[in-house]
Formats: structure tokens, C-alpha cells, sequence
């Protein structure tokens, strides 16, 4: 695996982003689970901190959170713990990415609630939250995307649902 000290202290965007950070390891074959390890210490690390989450980009600086707690690492965390077939772990981390309903842009919950009534064996629920997510348009598109692929793929694994090649055919309605 990668230097684990060197990703540590990479910056947030760095380590979440880009393809050099956490995604080099998780794109290694049998490296799921300690890739997942690895976002969970970085994210406790900044949570330790308690100091805000900034990125610098071109157009100007963006403060992720101001007090070091990163809910979309829950979410990348419990991504990995589920393609690795640790699914109650998975469970927990995504309902841990859930957002206040005033903070909920773009159906992020009902995408993250589809997501966890695929890994409960809920197709009733995961219907239910597909047709939520599409209420919201365009916007969603790629989420919607992949709540297709869970739809069309009930049953399988998560990873094979959201990468399998046979998931993404005709998309469900």
C-alpha cells in the first residue's frame, strides 16, 4: 500500500479527491478494507483537530466544515466497507451521511437511503427512494444512475450492482 504516514497528512481534497490520495489505494485489487481503515483514521484525525476544512480552488476558497467532521467520509468509508461485503458496518457509516433535511441539495439522503435499503434487502424501500430521487430531476442524474443499477441488480453484491457491466443496461423507471 501507499505510505500510509505520506496519506495521513494529506489535505482533505488531496486525500478524498484526487487520484493520488485515498482513490489510489481503493483501486487496488484486496485493498477495500484497508483503504477503508485508512479514511476512517484520516477522518478521525480531522475530527481531532477541530480545526475547519478548506480547499483552495482557482475560483476561491471553499471551508468544507468548521469543525473538522467530514460526512461525505462516513459516505466514501461505508462505500468501500460495502464493496468489501462488510455491509452492517456499511449500513451504519452511510446512515452517518445523512444530512439535516434543510441541508439535503440535490437528494442526497434519498440517494443514501436507496443505497441503504439495497444493502438491508429492501426492495420495497429502495423502489420507494429510486422514485424520490428522480423527483428531483436532472440534478441527480449520476446518483439516479447508480440507484438504477441497484434496482436492476437486486440481490447481487453491492460492488457487482454498482460496477458490473450488466447493471447499467436499460435504465429502470
Amino acid at each position: 500500500m501507499e505510505d500510509r504516514a505520506a496519506l495521513l497528512a494529506l489535505g482533505y481534497w488531496e486525500f478524498d479527491q484526487s487520484p493520488e490520495g485515498i482513490r489510489a489505494v481503493l483501486d487496488k485489487p484486496g485493498c477495500r478494507i484497508a483503504g477503508a481503515d485508512l479514511i476512517r483514521d484520516f477522518h478521525a484525525a480531522l475530527r481531532a483537530e477541530t480545526k475547519p476544512v478548506k480547499h483552495t480552488f482557482p475560483e476561491g476558497e471553499v471551508t468544507f466544515s468548521s469543525t473538522g467532521e467530514m460526512t461525505i467520509l462516513y459516505w466514501h468509508e461505508g462505500q468501500a466497507r460495502a464493496m468489501a461485503g462488510q455491509t452492517p458496518e456499511a449500513i451504519r457509516l452511510f446512515r452517518h451521511s445523512l444530512k439535516p433535511a434543510e441541508e439535503n441539495f440535490g437528494g442526497w439522503n434519498e440517494y443514501v437511503s436507496a443505497s441503504i435499503a439495497f444493502l438491508s434487502d429492501d426492495l420495497a424501500a429502495l423502489q420507494n427512494e429510486r422514485k424520490a430521487l428522480k423527483s428531483y430531476g436532472r440534478i441527480v442524474s449520476q446518483n439516479l444512475t447508480v440507484v438504477d443499477r441497484l434496482v436492476r441488480c437486486f440481490g447481487q453484491s453491492y460492488q457487482e450492482a454498482y460496477s458490473a457491466a450488466r447493471c447499467s443496461e436499460a435504465p429502470g423507471n
